[in-house]
This record gives C-alpha cells, sequence and structure tokens, in this order.
C-alpha cells in the first residue's frame, strides 16, 4: 500500500503551527515527512533548535522525518565528515542526497550503524546507484525519491519520468514522489507555481494526481511537496491513497438499463492478457451472465475512454466490460454506454495489467 507524506518548510512560521500542521496529516495516516535543508546559509542555533523540536514531535507521531542536503549545506553548517552524527542527533530517519557526495563517502554514509537512510535523487541520474553497487553500498541502506520542480514547464516529462522510476524500482529501492496540493502556495522558494515531479500534473486535482501516481506501481510514498494544504483536500487526498483500487471517472447521457449500471458499478480487474485496443474487466460477466443486455441502436464509431459492454449477442461475452485504449468501430454485439473524462483518460495511459479499478460516475 502506499503511504502519504507531506513537507514542511518552518523557517517563516511559529513552531505551533508546524506542530499543528503535523497534527492534522498525522491524523489522515502520514508517515513521511519531508524537511528540506538546502535554503540554509551558515548554521543557526535558533534554526537548529527549531528543527530538532519538529523532528523530535514528528516521530512521537510515527512520522519518519528525511531532510535533503547538498555538499554546500554539508560545507557551510560543519556537517563535514560527521554526516551520519549529525542526522542521528537530528533524529532524522534519512538524509536525501540533493546532489551526489563524493562516491566513497556515500559508502560510508550506508554503512551507518543506525540504520539511517541515504536516499538518492531518482530524478536526474543512473550511473551513481550502479557506480554504489559496484562498490558495495549497503544496498539496505539506499532508498530514492524524485524532485519537485517549482518553475512551470520545468518538471520532468512523461518518457524521462517512468524511465528512471521504472530503474530504481528494478533495484528494489523505497521510492517516493512528490504531488503538488492546489490549496498550499508555500515551497522552499518563493515562486508558486505548483511543486510536482511530472509536469503534465501541475495543475491536475490531486485525487487525479494520486490516481496517476498509484497507477504507475512505482512508488511507496507520495509527498504532498507544498504546505500548508486544506483539510479538504487532504482528505480526497488521504482517501484515494488509501484506497488499492484506482478511480475514474466516467460521464454518460444514455438512460441506462438497470444491469448496465451494475456493471459499471462492479470492482472491476484489468485482465492480464493484454490487448492492444481494450482494457478488459472479464468477470462482471460471470456474475451478470444469466441478465439480459439488449443491444442498443447506436452510433458504433468510439474513441479512447469510450466504455463499452458486451450485449445478449455476445452470448458467452456478454456482460464483459471494456474501456477502448484507442479509436475504433465497435459491433451491433457490444453497447457504448459511457465516455471517461479528459482527466481520467490520463489514469487510462498509466494503469497496469492486474489494477483493480472502479469506475464513477461524474456528479
Amino acid at each position: 500500500m502506499v503511504k502519504l507524506g507531506f513537507s514542511l518548510y518552518p523557517e517563516r512560521h511559529s513552531l505551533d503551527k508546524s506542530l499543528d500542521y503535523i497534527d492534522l496529516l498525522s491524523r489522515y495516516g502520514a508517515k513521511r515527512l519531508f524537511l528540506s535543508l538546502l535554503q540554509f546559509g551558515e548554521e543557526s542555533q535558533a534554526i537548529v533548535a527549531l528543527y530538532k523540536q519538529i523532528i523530535a514531535y514528528a516521530n512521537d507521531k510515527g512520522i519518519e522525518v528525511v531532510a535533503d542536503i547538498s555538499p554546500d549545506f554539508v560545507a557551510n553548517n560543519r556537517w563535514t565528515g560527521q554526516i551520519i552524527a549529525k542526522a542521528h542527533e537530528f533524529g532524522l530517519a534519512g538524509i536525501r542526497l540533493d546532489e551526489a557526495l563524493p562516491l566513497v563517502e556515500i559508502v560510508r554514509l550506508t554503512e551507518n550503524p543506525h540504520g539511517i537512510k541515504i536516499e538518492l535523487n531518482s530524478s536526474t541520474d543512473k550511473s551513481l546507484l550502479l557506480d554504489l553497487i559496484d562498490a558495495g553500498a549497503k544496498m539496505e541502506n539506499l532508498i530514492c525519491c524524485h524532485n519537485f520542480y517549482p518553475h512551470e514547464y520545468t518538471a520532468l516529462s512523461r518518457a524521462h519520468f517512468m524511465e528512471m522510476s521504472r530503474f530504481y524500482k528494478e533495484h528494489r529501492l523505497v521510492s517516493s514522489v512528490f504531488l503538488s496540493a492546489n490549496t498550499a502556495t508555500e515551497g522552499p522558494w518563493p515562486v508558486t507555481e505548483g511543486l510536482p515531479t511530472l509536469e503534465e500534473l501541475r495543475y491536475a486535482p490531486i485525487w487525479l494526481q494520486a490516481e496517476v501516481l498509484k497507477a504507475t506501481g512505482l512508488f511507496d510514498n507520495i509527498i504532498i511537496s507544498n504546505q500548508f494544504i486544506e483539510e479538504k483536500e487532504l482528505a480526497v487526498l488521504a482517501e484515494t491513497i488509501g484506497r488499492e483500487a484506482l478511480v475514474m471517472e466516467y460521464e454518460s447521457s444514455l438512460c441506462l438499463t438497470e444491469t448496465e449500471q451494475k456493471i459499471l458499478d462492479y470492482d472491476h480487474v484489468y485482465r492480464g492478457d493484454v490487448s492492444e485496443y481494450l482494457i478488459r474487466s472479464t468477470w462482471p460477466r460471470v456474475k451478470y451472465g444469466k441478465e439480459s443486455i439488449p443491444p442498443r441502436d447506436q452510433e458504433r464509431n468510439i474513441q479512447p475512454g469510450s466504455i463499452i459492454i458486451d450485449n445478449d449477442l455476445y452470448t458467452r461475452y456478454k456482460g464483459e466490460l471494456q474501456i477502448a485504449l484507442k479509436a475504433f468501430k465497435i459491433s451491433e454485439k457490444a453497447n457504448h454506454v459511457g465516455q471517461l473524462t479528459d482527466e481520467s483518460l490520463l489514469i487510462l495511459d498509466f494503469i497496469q495489467p492486474w489494477q483493480s479499478f472502479l469506475l464513477r460516475r461524474k456528479s
């Protein structure tokens, strides 16, 4: 099951506001907190004290904390030669290397006695992980996380995003990714154009962002990148992440029969023998095989996202539900009963065989 995470940039706010935010996210099941230390210059005792209190409070709530560091941060804040000691002192579960340190040093960090995880940047590079494997790094202490991108149009393309995500998943690293809340406006930098990993999700509704990231099957943690998400949007996100099945919305202008509606409302599974033309959900034909599904006199040309139910004329296939992946023409043995919304078409691009899914009529 994918876990919910969130981010905090607390230096511009009171401690109480940050702790209240942790309380809110904890109530909705968050298990991961991301902190960025990249924006700091020289070490400030006040900032150190603030972060230690926040980390300790999160840990008491059962929330693991991973902080972003860089070579400049290490040098400017006197962490050189004592990264693990400092991270342990802070109470961190992991440190994220936004920029790589020398290979030998990263290997040594993975060998730490505290089980502190070393998080690699999975948006930019494959060679570092391969070099770490060759150098004998302790793999159980390596995890990975994508970047987020405050500047519009600079986040990852779909092709690069999928290539890098699959690479790290194949190497069995616990993997995290960021999405951007629409009711939150703050990140580590003074830019408010969203903070996604994947550019095409930048302004999408949060449920859609989460469904797409879930549909890839490539991530263990989905992290809200900006603060402070409003509770109404958070509730939608938590429900989406906590539900195993994907949800896709559809529209229909037809007066559907009772059986057609029951089939649409069924708990579907994407059949594993993949077709170029269709996503197939075959269990409804077992459940409703004895009920009548009359043929419809309708247009036979369908588009990607068209929802189809085989009717009485298809005999043994009667009751099977399909979703079109491309344009083609159906026969009179199939009824076109609805169309995925434009938003849900994006989920359709990522859904994997054997994934469970639900169809929800758009209200």
